[in-house]
């Protein structure tokens, strides 16, 4: 029996909540499909699909969804589980559509370039069955009309690879001189449309770690000198920071009172993977992050504006007095 895509649309939502902290209730699961789905969804409806991924042997996703009658609450078992983990289905390629008209808009980045061919084949076909069934252009996307530096990607994530040191001229903003750089590169990292490098600086006597912008870089190239080991761990340099620059201090709590409209937006989207729902009310949501506050973190803060209102720590309430407090002086 084919899978009904609505049902599937379902799952997918129930199992994107379901990973994500802090485990929700049952009201929580049936807010979260029908703000997703613009629809109303019963809760006959949910509890029916927690059920159908438990046991469903059509479906074999087998999830290990536990309820805890204390608090209420529904949550994997297993912390790594998903049901996207699992085969594809006949009715799942579909989706499949979807993610090529994502791949082809990317094709000429180089380091994917030497699928070009591939990806045209196959973007090709999903463009005329798109076309046939008159869904063209749907679904657009921002993004900027060229990634400066993009031509960097290739040599930097083939050096990684391989742990072979990198030399390459610097300029940083502001400055009108470029400096060289011997750089053990350790992993990119993606943030607001601009690539980044994270690497060990083998120039200094000590082991420095810096982030370059690609944007900023020129006369990439790998040496013939290698690396043994990474001096920090990929997963967990960034496990504390919101944007690209990491500090020397502590990852501090921060609590943050959003009124209803904003909050909705942080709830759907959370500003960092640390995030907890401490209350939601019709007046306001608050939210506890555990979070280094860096310069990005504030920029942040500033565009959510009066929707805003930082709780503590008092150190980052002064900050964000004191922007906006300069920003009034401009005008």
């Amino acid at each position: 029996m084919p899978l009904n895509h609505d049902a599937f649309s379902r799952y997918r939502i129930i199992d994107d909540r379901l990973r994500r902290k802090p485990s929700p209730t049952l009201s929580q699961l049936i807010n979260c499909v029908n703000e997703a789905l613009d629809t109303v969804i019963s809760k006959r409806t949910i509890q029916l699909d927690l059920q159908e991924m438990r046991f469903s042997q059509s479906l074999k996703f087998e999830a290990p969804i536990k309820y805890n009658r204390k608090e209420k609450r529904y949550s994997y078992e297993r912390e790594n589980y998903s049901i996207s983990n699992l085969p594809v289905t006949a009715d799942e390629l579909h989706g499949l559509e979807f993610a090529i008209s994502i791949l082809d808009q990317f094709k000429q980045l180089p380091a994917i370039k030497e699928f070009e061919e591939a990806i045209i084949k196959i973007a090709t076909t999903v463009k005329i069955n798109k076309e046939t069934r008159g869904e063209n252009n749907f679904i657009q996307f921002d993004r900027p009309v060229s990634y400066v530096g993009i031509e960097n990607v290739e040599p930097i994530v083939r050096a990684i690879r391989e742990k072979r040191i990198i030399e390459f001229s610097y300029q940083t903003f502001g400055s009108t001189s470029t400096k060289q750089h011997l750089i053990e590169p350790y992993f990119v990292r993606e943030f607001k449309s601009r690539f980044y490098l994270i690497g060990n600086s083998v120039s200094k006597s000590e082991h420095k770690i810096l982030t370059f912008g690609f944007d900023r870089m020129s006369d990439v190239k790998i040496t013939d000198s290698f690396f043994t080991e990474r001096k920090i761990d990929n997963k967990k340099f960034y496990e504390h920071v919101y944007g690209i620059t990491v500090g020397q201090g502590k990852a501090e709590v921060v609590v943050l009172s959003f009124n209803p409209i904003q909050g909705k937006y942080i709830l759907t989207q959370p500003i960092h993977s640390s995030q907890k729902v401490l209350k939601e009310t019709k007046e306001e949501v608050k939210i506890e992050l555990t979070i280094q506050i860096n310069l990005e973190f504030v920029m942040q803060l500033l565009s959510y504006g009066a929707n805003v209102k930082v709780v503590k720590p008092k150190s980052l309430i002064e900050t964000i007095k004191t922007e906006f407090g300069k920003a009034i002086l401009q005008y």
